[in-house]
């Protein structure tokens, strides 16, 4: 149980503004399925703590006072009418009970109790990690829409600047209306992709409040994710969690609480032995009269056994929940293996891409620059080097979701492995690509 309920601390101070690992904190504190898991792991708790309450005695008292009827040998033998007769009543008994064997029932419901209250941990620790990758994700998607319009709107003032100069040039009669007309177009175009980046930012907006609990606390600092905890392959991850993951082991303390449901089902078949301290002092007062005090110390055997075979079938059941909570670790086992191999080829995708877009930036510059020697030349026309300035422009904007996007696979990576809260722990707030060269 110590172990959902640790608090992670992250390195709010690390930078100024408003950090990942303070996202991520925020959306611990506010987000109802981390809470929803820890009362499950509460309910867990409890349920342990019924199960050991059967290892120490019961301790029982009743008291009785009132009036009786009575017709018995000792009324009878009374001078009333029809050997009946009334009488005041007076009762009271304690006792104390102790199970002494009951076939290791209790303690098989104790360590099934226990086993369920180590997978509720588990299942807090599981309900973080998807909190940490939502609110991960929603910070990165913030950060890269809100980049990009700012970059946008940037560009855009360029692209009116190549406008003014190629009306100016229309107006002299240098160049002819098709050229204001293209260059128009190029603006439209541009002037589309703001109003559909700006759209992208106030959704990313709108997922960040939800998955974090709050607005974004100042600027927004680029993550640089902690990958000493990635291995090379997919399969070194695969083997390397395989008994830690968080959902791994939730299925396994399962199986092992079903395992243990089995045996106590089938103490059910074997007698109990109970000792019993009980003390019972009786008193009817009037006309039947009589005193009883009956104090004892004693041992009780008990068995009871089903006829019909209810028994049997119970354990039965069991047996068959304990073999499907076994399909569910390897079925978990499968799940999460398969995430894992997704996330590495989705990883791998995103930094083939990058490199492509990287590379195609670099020719995109060396482009421009010789656009610009022909240009200072008259070799070429404004209308072109606005063009060719244009290209480079979608390059870098192709670059920036690229950087955005290896970010975010990443972290995916992390999470599916298990490791992203721990990796938070690690890393401290550095630049990233929100800070990158964009010439």
């Amino acid at each position: 149980m110590a172990l959902a309920c640790m608090v992670l601390v992250f390195p709010l101070n690390a930078a100024k503004g408003d950090t990942l690992e303070a996202a991520v904190f925020s959306a611990f504190e506010s987000h109802p399925s981390i809470e929803t898991a820890k009362a499950a792991m509460g309910a867990a708790h409890e349920e342990k703590r019924a199960e050991l309450s059967a290892y120490y005695p019961s301790l029982s008292a009743t008291a009785t006072g009132g009036r009786i009827y009575g017709d018995n040998a000792t009324s009878r033998g009374l001078s009333v009418t029809r050997g009946a007769g009334y009488s005041n009543l007076w009762e009271g008994t304690v006792s104390a009970r102790q199970r002494i064997f009951d076939g290791f029932e209790t303690q098989n419901k104790v360590s099934a109790a226990e086993a369920r209250e180590r997978s509720a941990d588990m299942g807090v620790l599981d309900a973080r990690e998807a909190i940490a990758l939502r609110a991960t994700q929603a910070y990165l998607n913030l950060m890269r829409t809100q980049e990009a319009v700012k970059i946008l709107k940037g560009h855009k003032a360029k692209v009116l600047d190549y406008l003014e100069r190629i009306k100016i040039a229309v107006d002299n009669g240098v160049v002819d209306e098709s050229e204001h007309q293209l260059a128009r177009d190029v603006k439209v175009i541009l002037d589309g992709f703001i109003t559909d980046y700006e759209g992208q930012a106030r959704t990313a907006h709108a997922n960040y409040r939800e998955a974090v609990g709050r607005e974004p606390d100042g600027d927004m600092v680029s993550p640089q994710p902690y990958l000493e905890f990635v291995p090379e392959t997919s399969e070194e991850a695969i083997a390397l969690i395989k008994d830690s993951h968080p959902l791994i082991k939730a299925a396994v303390f399962q199986s092992e609480s079903a395992q243990h449901d089995v045996a106590s089902e089938e103490a059910t078949i074997y007698p109990d032995l109970d000792g019993e301290l009980s003390y019972l002092q009786n008193e009817k007062d009037d006309l039947i009269g009589g005193e009883t005090t009956d104090a004892r110390a004693v041992l009780k055997l008990s068995w009871a056994f089903d006829t019909g075979g209810a028994q049997l079938a119970r354990i039965r059941q069991r047996k068959f929940q304990y073999n499907q909570a076994q399909s569910r670790v390897r079925e978990t086992e499968m799940q999460v293996s398969n995430q894992i191999r997704l996330a590495y080829s989705d990883l791998q995708t995103a930094q083939d891409r990058l490199a492509q877009q990287k590379t195609r930036l670099d020719l995109n510059k060396k482009l421009f620059e010789t656009y610009e020697v022909q240009f200072e030349g008259a070799r070429i026309s404004l209308l072109q080097l606005m063009q060719a300035d244009n290209q480079l422009f979608n390059t870098r904007l192709e670059k920036l979701n690229g950087e955005y996007g290896l970010l975010a696979n990443q972290y995916n990576v992390l999470a599916s492995m298990g490791r992203l809260q721990d990796s938070l722990v690690m890393a401290s707030p550095k630049t990233g690509p929100a800070q990158d060269e964009q010439k």
